[in-house]
């Protein structure tokens, strides 16, 4: 295989687990965080926030990874054999 392809396979790949994982913590994101109606302790309020952040985090870098791999495509595709 050459190489220009290879690399777009794996900018594909990339693109499309990174877009999985963002959809994956969005789901996160409002089902493990829900305290509505538990009566939740200062110590679970806690956790919540902590958890929150490092899903807000994660689902920066996964966007960051995606713009990456869109921006990477054009010139991979402007590569030559």
């Amino acid at each position: 295989m050459k190489i220009k392809t290879i690399l777009m396979i794996a900018l594909f790949i990339s693109l499309l687990g990174s877009g999985l994982k963002y959809v994956d913590l969005c789901v996160a994101d409002k089902y493990e965080t829900q305290l509505e109606g538990l009566n939740p302790t200062e110590n679970q309020i806690r956790n919540v926030e902590e958890l929150k952040k490092k899903i807000e985090r994660n689902k920066k870098i996964a966007l960051s990874i995606m713009a990456i791999s869109l921006v990477a495509i054009y010139p991979v595709s402007l590569m030559r054999k």
